[in-house]
């Protein structure tokens, strides 16, 4: 079993769409011609994040508490972010070998990006 993809809910899709792109690296990709806007952003070949709007008030915070990617190399991320200008906060896992680097995006989306020890670009 795998995780197929995420669907978010967005008031300003294209800042939403611009920060997953910059953060993780994502693509913008085909999309089915639905009867509303919306997203498919690819890692490779795979539509991991889907996106439409919503009908929201747009104050309120989104409604998933955090997506979780990884792996990622953790001196490499973070010098990705800090030429980006995007805000994180760093954590070690107890008693783990996994380090991970919160971001928090347009709405509130919150990402937990996992950098397990060893993993180089």
């Amino acid at each position: 079993m795998r995780l197929d993809h995420v669907n978010i809910r967005a008031n300003d899709q294209e800042a939403m769409r611009d920060f997953l792109v910059t953060v993780l690296g994502l693509r913008v990709g085909e999309r089915p011609p639905f009867d509303f806007p919306g997203y498919w952003l690819y890692l490779g070949d795979t539509a991991i994040v889907h996106m439409q709007g919503t009908d929201r008030d747009p104050k309120e915070a989104g409604w998933i508490d955090h997506l979780a990617f990884g792996p990622f190399d953790f001196d490499a991320k973070r010098a990705e972010l800090d030429a980006a200008g995007i805000a994180y906060r760093a954590t070690q896992v107890p008693d783990r070998p996994l380090r991970q680097i919160f971001v928090i995006g347009p709405e509130g989306v919150k990402l937990e990006l996992q950098c397990p020890d060893g993993v180089k670009p």
